[in-house]
Formats: C-alpha cells, sequence, structure tokens
C-alpha cells in the first residue's frame, strides 16, 4: 500500500478552501509532533486509509489535544496576548515630542516590550535616529538577505527589533522572531502564535519562504532563505556561524548626552537631569544604566565591579569586539562612523514617520566580513557614504566608556601589566594634571644631594594653589600665574610648565631622562635662581625614583652642559593616582 507523506498531507490541509482548514500554529504543532520517528508511522498510516478530508482534521487534532493538553492551554492564553501586541503595533503612532519622537503603543503591547524598574507596563519607545537609519538600510536594500545589527548591552537594540517589528506590523508581513530564553513567535495575517517549545525547525516552512522576515535577538540564527536580521551585543556565540553565511554588519552607536537628556525628559521624568548627568559622566551613553536603572543601587555597583576586575584579558578587548567578558563592555564602549553633527543635534525636528514597502537599491555587497578597528569616517544621508564611500554605521573604534572610567583605579590596576605601559602613562597624565590643577599638598622629595635631615626636606610638602589651565602653542603664549601645557602631546622636555621656573613631568617608569632642548625657551638665561624640575610620579614609584640624566634629542647623556643647566634642580612629587 502506497502511504502518504504526511507533512505533504499537513500542507494540503491547511491550503484546502474549507472553513475547517489548519491553522498554522497546528501545522506548526504537527510538524514537531512528527520529529517523534516512533509516532510518524501511525499518522502515515492513519492518514493513507482515510480519504475523508474532515476526517482527518478530527483525527490531527486529537493528537494534539492528548499530546499538549495543558501546554496548549497556557499558549492559547499566551497567543491571546501575543496577537493583542501584534494589533498594537499595527495601529501604533508616532509623536513628536519637542525636538524628539517616540513611538504610543497601547497597553496591550507589554506582552513584547515587558515591564520598567517601577513595575509599569513600557508601552512608549524612544524613537533614535539610528533606528531610523537603520531600518531604512535593511527595508531599502532587498537584495541584502542577512544584517547583523551589534553595540554594546544597554543600548536599546532589542527596541529597535520593536521598532522593526512596528513597521513589519504596518506592512502586513510574514515575521518570525526569536528572542533569547523565548519560545519562536509567528506574527502574520492569517494567525499569531508562539511555539509551546524553543525550537524554531517548528517554523520552517515559513522560513523557506524569502518574503518572510526572520528576526533573532540575541542567539545564533539558524540558516533558512528568509531575510534574516540578526541583533546581539557583540559575543561570538552570537553570531560566529551566522557571519560565515556572507552578512552585512552595521554598529549601533551609544547614546549621546543629547539623547539620553531628551529621552529623560519624556520617559523618565521622575529623574532629575543633575542625577542623570552624573550617571551619565560614569557610565557614558549607556541607558540601561543611566536612565532604566538609575535608582538601582545594586545595578549602580556593577560599574565599580567591572572597574575592580581590569585585567589581561579585559585590556585586550581595547582592540576587538569578540571577548564575552561582560565587564569589558562596561568599561569599553564601540564607537560607530555616525556623522559628527548628528550626536549633538539627536531629535531634531523632521517629516511624519511614513512605513515604506521594500524598495532593491543597488549598489552594497551583501558579503560584507566584520571590518578591522578604524577611525570612522563621516558618513552621509541613510546608507550614508562619507568620502571614501564607506557606508555609515559600519565601521567601527573602541574608547573608554567615559573619563571616569578611564581614569577611576585603571592606572594601579594595570600597573602590573607590562604589556600596556603606554596606555597607563597616558590615563596617569591626564589625572596628573587634573589633581595638580585642583591645587592640594604634595609629598616632595629632592633627587639631587642634601644635608637636610631625612625628617625636613627629605619628606616635606609642596603647597600647590588652584590654577587655570593654559594650552599653548609656542613660548610668546604663556603667561604668569597660569598652569600651561604645550599642544604638542609627546613634547620631550616637559608636560606642564609655571613660570618662571617650574616645570612638571608625569611618568609612571623607573626612568625618564630630561630633554634638554626645548627648555633653554624657557628658561631666564640671566637669573641665578634655581629651576624646579618635578617628577609627578605614582606612589609605588615615588620611594625608589633617583635623579635623572640629561639627554640630547638623540637620547644620548648630554656632554656639552650650558652655564644654566646646572640651576636644574630635581625632585620627586608624588600623586595618587585614584579619582
Amino acid at each position: 500500500m502506497v502511504t502518504l507523506d504526511v507533512y505533504d498531507e499537513v500542507n494540503r490541509l491547511f491550503e484546502i478552501l474549507d472553513d475547517e482548514k489548519l491553522t498554522e500554529k497546528e501545522v506548526a504543532d504537527l510538524f514537531t509532533y512528527f520529529n517523534d520517528p516512533e509516532k510518524l508511522p501511525s499518522v502515515e498510516k492513519a492518514l493513507t486509509k482515510s480519504k475523508n478530508d474532515k476526517v482527518k482534521l478530527t483525527y490531527l487534532r486529537n493528537l494534539l489535544t492528548s499530546e499538549y493538553p495543558n501546554k496548549r492551554i497556557k499558549y492559547d492564553i499566551d497567543d491571546q496576548k501575543l496577537k493583542k501586541s501584534w494589533d498594537a503595533l499595527k495601529h501604533g503612532k508616532v509623536e513628536k515630542h519637542g525636538r524628539s519622537k517616540v513611538l504610543d503603543l497601547s497597553e496591550d503591547v507589554y506582552y513584547l516590550l515587558g515591564k520598567d524598574e517601577q513595575g509599569f507596563n513600557i508601552s512608549t519607545l524612544f524613537i533614535r535616529k539610528c533606528y531610523k537609519d537603520l531600518y531604512k538600510m535593511i527595508s531599502k536594500n532587498n537584495h541584502v538577505r542577512r544584517w547583523r545589527i551589534t553595540g554594546n548591552p544597554g543600548i536599546g537594540k532589542t527596541f529597535f527589533g520593536f521598532y522593526l517589528l512596528y513597521f513589519l506590523a504596518k506592512q502586513r508581513k510574514t515575521v518570525v522572531y526569536h528572542k533569547l530564553k523565548k519560545p519562536p513567535m509567528l506574527f502574520s495575517e492569517n494567525g499569531v502564535f508562539s511555539y509551546p517549545e524553543d525550537n524554531i525547525h517548528a517554523l520552517k516552512r515559513y522560513l523557506a519562504n524569502e518574503e518572510v522576515w526572520y528576526i533573532v535577538d540575541g542567539r545564533e540564527p539558524m540558516e533558512y532563505v528568509a531575510k534574516t536580521i540578526l541583533i546581539c551585543s557583540p559575543q561570538k556565540s552570537h553570531y560566529s556561524q551566522f557571519d560565515k553565511l556572507g552578512v552585512t554588519i552595521r554598529y549601533m552607536p551609544v547614546w549621546s548626552w543629547a539623547e539620553i537628556d531628551l529621552c529623560r525628559g519624556i520617559l523618565f521624568r521622575n529623574l532629575t537631569q543633575e542625577h542623570v548627568r552624573e550617571l551619565y559622566n560614569k557610565w557614558g551613553g549607556i541607558p540601561r544604566y543611566t536612565l532604566f536603572y538609575a535608582l538601582n543601587d545594586g545595578q549602580q555597583a556593577f560599574l565599580q565591579m567591572a572597574i575592580n576586575s581590569v585585567n589581561d584579558k579585559i585590556l585586550n578587548f581595547i582592540g576587538e569586539t569578540t571577548d564575552d567578558n561582560n565587564s569589558s563592555h562596561k568599561i569599553v564602549h564601540i564607537r560607530t562612523n555616525v556623522e559628527e553633527n548628528e550626536e549633538e543635534e539627536e531629535g531634531e525636528e523632521e517629516e511624519g514617520e511614513e512605513v515604506e514597502e521594500e524598495e532593491e537599491v543597488v549598489g552594497e555587497s551583501s558579503l560584507s566580513s566584520a571590518p578591522k578597528v578604524t577611525r570612522p569616517d563621516k558618513g552621509k544621508g541613510v546608507a550614508g557614504k562619507g568620502v571614501e564611500g564607506i557606508p555609515s554605521y559600519s565601521t567601527f573604534t573602541l574608547e573608554f566608556a567615559s573619563d571616569y572610567v578611564s581614569e577611576k583605579n585603571f592606572v594601579e590596576a594595570s600597573s602590573s601589566l607590562n604589556d600596556y605601559a603606554t596606555l597607563r602613562g597616558t590615563i596617569s597624565e591626564r589625572i596628573a594634571h587634573r589633581k595638580l590643577l585642583e591645587g592640594g599638598s604634595f609629598r616632595t622629595r629632592p633627587l639631587f644631594a642634601t644635608t637636610v635631615s631625612c625628617f625636613g626636606m627629605n619628606n616635606s610638602k609642596l603647597p600647590i594653589p588652584k590654577w587655570d589651565k593654559l594650552v599653548f602653542s609656542t613660548v610668546d603664549e604663556v603667561v604668569p600665574n597660569r598652569y600651561c601645557i604645550p599642544t604638542q602631546k609627546n613634547n620631550a622636555s616637559f608636560d606642564a610648565f609655571v613660570l618662571p621656573d617650574t616645570f612638571f613631568q608625569m611618568t609612571v617608569a623607573e626612568s625618564h631622562p630630561i630633554i634638554k632642548h626645548g627648555l633653554e625657551k624657557y628658561v631666564n638665561k640671566a637669573d641665578n635662581s634655581d629651576i624646579k624640575f618635578y617628577f609627578v610620579l605614582p606612589k609605588e614609584v615615588y620611594n625608589s625614583y633617583q635623579e635623572q640624566a640629561l639627554h640630547t634629542t638623540k637620547r644620548t647623556v648630554l656632554k656639552k652642559v650650558p652655564p644654566w643647566v646646572n640651576r636644574i634642580k630635581q625632585y620627586a612629587l608624588e600623586i595618587e593616582l585614584k579619582l
């Protein structure tokens, strides 16, 4: 006896012109049921013997009822909530709030969007400019079948996924949405449901359709012909296999202060601007911590924990985006190539949002590998090409989250990591400048031979007043009573100067010879008073630091010593490299 292919038969019963035909959810449930090889033969036999479609429909539905009696009740309720969420997206409206726009939805959408920190249903979505840009790139490049949208955790990537769903709901598209730790969801005009188990293959008949959108959030997608959008953080486990398929990658930027403050004024009115600014100065543009968890002390403590965990592995993260350590993403932020003025002008009024049908744009290859770390170019427009034709959001650099993060504890935490001497020295110099500008009393000791007892000059405190900073290019710009910093960052002679005779050199190294060339321009050769040269040092170097030789620009010991050089008196000055 010839047996039927049960999969073909189920598909036929879904397409028959009968009000009692199988629903999309029932088809998906049956396909999963058929995955059990022990059950498939009996189903084949029953469907082969029966010649009546209504009998077959009843038989198949009885299989599902007996297999999932409790699960079906639960998921019937969940599916009702899911359908209400989809309907809420269909009827959502973009509203202007001053210089910003938000997507207003009914509270029925909470099943998708969740709740806020106070337990209230989330029904309003702040629309970032990058959301609009990225949506237009994806929707207008119809020939590009696979996209990966990535960026720091906590910047609203999941909400960008909801923004995509809003447009697709308006266009009555069929969408398979699969989020981490959630079962797959199907949105279509013929039905809306979530599958009882975390089994994406149950929806393979939809994913085999090029017109279907497959949106994946925080997990590895499977390979299907549906238009696939992966939204994820920079963790290899999310994309390592997916990227091998030929993927176009775009980087979502962290938030600017303008965005953070605008969003605060609309959605987080209980937070003061002063408090949010303080958090922004620490966390940088991560709204998860500057807005959503602004009043959660436990969440706020994570930044200090991340700083304390700095080690060789995390510092290696400064140069790639593949580290799986979540602390790294709190410390280091991804900055992408967005137009320079864009981040400062977030929220400028534009024409009303319109739902656009997909429109093919030729010119950008879908075969794209992850770009190298590079200085971003300025993009122009939606699919914005810069002067070198580089699309917006397609390149990245890595930066510390904030000055607070780059300075607080990083110098000490990395003091034993020799590979990061340059990084450590740069941060140390920034902190030292700040501390000296603020003034205070600093421990000093002479590096030259002295007859003063160890309880005298060798343990003295140097009082320094609070200074105003002057950044200068030439000696003619130097004025009295200012803390003067040369614009040339790699100035070989000194890092700061105070008229008439005081120089500061910041270093974390055990040895840092003085370069004579350049100093003579700042020295009054007709004066016989001492020239004070302070080496500004961290405490672990301060006690052992010794008097330094004078060198030429070729890093050789100075042999011809002019008379004024003998007036130089070297001192060690200890500074605390913590905020």
